[in-house]
Parts: structure tokens; sequence; C-alpha cells
């Protein structure tokens, strides 16, 4: 059984592959590149955000603003034991000044470092699972019972517009892919026909001979299969060298927002698929080109 894209010698002869020689599978290798990088970069927010929606939005700050430090270390250390008791917390811990004091040197410089500014005392709270701003504000109303100046904020909260510029990222980054195969497919299409063109003669010999249009859109296919699968090929090596590359760079990032930031397994999975369904797209367009345009020749 013969697969769709191969051609027996003589059927090769009529109408040359030009392997290589011609735009086409370098247009390929680009447009296919260009796709992998897309759909990774969307695959790695992906696991980025999840893993960060997990861990992070099951977090909470809680805030003592007392400016005496006898009653702010004193409420700080009940509002922690209060914490405890809670049903769905996972853990409460206190934050020691030195370091509440490091979280404000970005702002206040050394100044930040001087024991007489009061700061707020933290305490980093986890969820068992995400609390949602009413779970927060009845915890809020209890704890100011022995803190008057409580405030907690959950992560949630504030990661809410980096969660929504990844969604529309991701929505961006299908989108570029899918322009990517549109075009993928146009330029395909535009090849066939210049190549009918070309060899319009041939063809028109192999009808008077009794060739029919699907044999000839078959010759036609396997060609666009070549370039598909050279271009694929060496588009998706590309993409991975870049990947592997950009990896190294994330994983280097202190721990933060984009610490997920990987590819998952599933997603080196999609990636091998790509190429695949782009020789498959483009041999479809190939056929309906051939087919189409031959009617309007001939």
């Amino acid at each position: 059984m013969r697969l769709p894209f191969t051609a027996n010698p003589h059927e090769r002869q009529l109408i040359p592959d030009g392997r290589f020689t011609g735009p086409m599978p370098w247009v390929m290798a680009i447009m296919l590149f260009l796709s992998l990088i897309a759909a990774a970069a969307a695959l790695s927010l992906a696991q980025s955000a999840r893993q960060g929606s997990d861990s992070l939005s099951r977090q909470a700050t809680v805030q003592i603003l007392e400016t005496d430090a006898d009653a702010r270390v004193a409420q700080q250390r009940e509002v922690t034991a209060q914490l405890r008791k809670q049903a769905g917390v996972k853990s409460a811990t206190i934050v020691p000044e030195s370091e509440a004091r490091a979280l404000l040197e970005p702002w206040l410089g050394d100044v930040a470092a001087d024991s007489g500014i009061p700061v707020p005392a933290l305490v980093d709270v986890e969820f068992s699972t995400a609390p949602d701003a009413a779970r927060l504000a009845t915890i809020e109303r209890d704890l100011s019972r022995v803190a008057p100046s409580v405030r907690i904020d959950g992560n949630a909260q504030w990661l809410k517009p980096w969660f929504d510029l990844i969604a529309s990222m991701l929505w961006l980054a299908l989108a570029i892919v899918l322009l990517l195969l549109f075009a993928t497919g146009a330029t395909v299409a535009l090849a066939v026909r210049g190549a009918l063109n070309t060899h319009k003669g041939t063809i028109e010999i192999m009808h008077m001979m009794g060739g029919t249009d699907l044999q000839v859109a078959r010759l036609f296919q396997r060609r666009v299969a070549l370039d598909s699968l050279f271009g694929g090929a060496l588009g998706l090596g590309l993409a991975v060298i870049v990947i592997l590359l950009l990896g190294e760079r994330v994983a280097a990032l202190e721990p933060g927002l984009l610490a997920g930031a990987s590819v998952p397994l599933y997603g080196w999975l999609l990636l091998l698929f790509i190429p695949v369904a782009v020789t498959g797209l483009s041999m479809a367009m190939a056929r309906w080109t051939v087919l189409s345009t031959l009617k309007k020749m001939l």
C-alpha cells in the first residue's frame, strides 16, 4: 500500500521535487519555529499560573498596625495563637521584625533599618484551601478583638491582575499560533499554484494520456510533504534549543511568580505534534489547491 504522498519513479520525473532548493522549506521552518516558541511560552505561562494559583492563593498576610512596640509584639503573638485555632488554617508563622524592615528597604532605603521607625507586625498565614473575601473578613473581625488595628490581605487579591495578564497572554499566544498556521496554509497554496503554472504543459499532457486530477494532486502532496517535514524538523530543532536555553535562564531566577514557568511533559508532546499536524495541514491544503485550480485551468 502506497502512502498518500508517495510516488513511483516515473511520476517523480514528471514534476521534479526540487528538494530544499526553493523557499518553501525555509519558510515552513520559520513559521513552525515561531509557532512552537509561541506555544511553548503559552504552556510555560499556564504551568506557572497553575502552580502559582495553587500555592500563593492559599496564603495571606496579617498586619498589626500598633504604634506601641510592646503592645504590637504581644498582639502579634496573640493573633498568631488565635489563627492557629482557626478551622482551615494550615499554618501561622510570625515574621521577624528584621524581615519586615527588609521588605521596606526598596522604598525607604537604609532608613528602614532604623529601629526607631515602627513597622507593622506581620504574620504569614497558609490555608488548606484558598479563602474568599468573605472568609478573610470574618477572620479579620474575630482577630480585631485582640488587635484592633489588625488587617488581613489575601494573596489572591493582589495576584488577580497577574493571573488576568497571564490569561490575556495565553489567548494572544493561541491567536499567534492560529495566525501562523493560517499563514502556513496560505503559503502552501501560493507555492502550489505557482508550481501548477510552471508545470501546466506537463499536466496537460498527463491529462491527454489519461491521468486524473487526483494523480496530479498526489504528486504535489508528496512535494509539499517533503518540504513540510524538512521545515518542521528544522523549526522544531531550533525551537527546542531556544526553549531549553530560556528554561535555564528562568530556573536561575529567584523563587517568585515565574518559579514554575517551564514546559510540562504534556506540553513537549504537544510541541512534537505541531509539526506533524502542520504537515497534514499542508498536504490537505496542497490537495485542495490542486483540485480546485485544475477545475478552472482545464
